[in-house]
């Protein structure tokens, strides 16, 4: 098998059946941090490091700088879709009293405290199981932006932009074609 299918990341229905249990059974916290990770590909570490002053002033502008693997910082647009969410979640944190000052983290614990790694990990772990799907980690999320976008014929630079690849190869899995792919072009052109 190619390196294509040892990535783990979520299929469509995957991803619906997640989201659906996380907005049924989750929390406020976990459903707009589920759907920053599925509409930003940004690392666990990337998105845990967030904080409200990094939010506030990526709401204003349209786009958040992310500090990531080996220090380099990048910009990731906020598309419509997630940029009101965002904004009546940080209203949320102010009206249940969680951390306004610039440097408080964006993604609490029930002590008011940043939640760790692992804490995510534990809740991607609950919901996969919840949703009956696969159990997948934080980084799935990153590889469902990749492949979503590959599929949908996205230029691999792009790809490469948003993800923060220094190097064109590591993007390259999300562009690789599957056997289906092969077929059908090969039904399309040769048949």
């Amino acid at each position: 098998m190619g390196k294509r299918n040892e990535v783990k990341y979520f299929t469509r229905e995957e991803r619906e059946r997640f989201m659906q249990v996380v907005e049924h059974a989750g929390n406020t916290r976990d459903l707009v941090m589920f759907r920053l990770f599925f509409f930003t590909g940004m690392r666990l570490s990337e998105l845990n490091s967030l904080t409200v002053g990094k939010l506030k002033a990526g709401l204003s502008y349209g786009k958040i700088e992310i500090t990531g693997k080996g220090n380099k910082t990048r910009t990731i647009p906020i598309l419509p879709e997630i940029k009101k969410e965002l904004e009546r979640f940080l209203s949320w944190k102010q009206d249940n009293s969680e951390g306004q000052h610039i440097n408080s983290p964006i993604f609490c614990n029930y002590n008011g405290k940043k939640i760790s790694n692992r804490g995510i990990q534990d809740r991607v772990k609950h919901y996969c199981l919840k949703a009956g799907i696969r159990e997948l980690s934080p980084h799935a999320f990153r590889h469902t932006v990749g492949f979503t976008m590959g599929n949908s014929g996205e230029p691999i630079q792009v790809i490469q932009k948003l993800l923060g690849h220094s190097n064109l190869n590591t993007t390259r899995i999300y562009v690789e074609p599957d056997l289906d792919q092969i077929t059908a072009s090969m039904s399309r052109t040769l048949g």
